[in-house]
């Protein structure tokens, strides 16, 4: 866990618009809090739809090289 310093001189300002101290901070981003984000029962659905939108990306770009490169070929000839 990261620390962060006590607020000086030189970078009260900055300071002064995080509202919390350093444990606030990092108590928030515990394990298990609700600022993690939505938590999935199995842990395998969000990973499901990551690769999903993957795959059909991939498609995307593959679909989109074989139509450049029919055009390139169908201009040599």
């Amino acid at each position: 866990m990261i620390n962060l310093p006590a607020a000086g001189a030189e970078n009260a300002g900055v300071d002064a618009a995080v509202s919390g101290s350093a444990t606030d901070i990092s108590a928030s981003m515990a394990p298990g809090s609700a600022a993690e984000g939505v938590e999935v029962e199995d842990g395998r659905e969000d990973l499901t739809v990551f690769f999903a939108i993957g795959m059909v990306i991939n498609v995307l770009m593959v679909t989109a090289f074989l139509v450049w490169a029919v055009g390139q070929w169908r201009k040599k000839k």
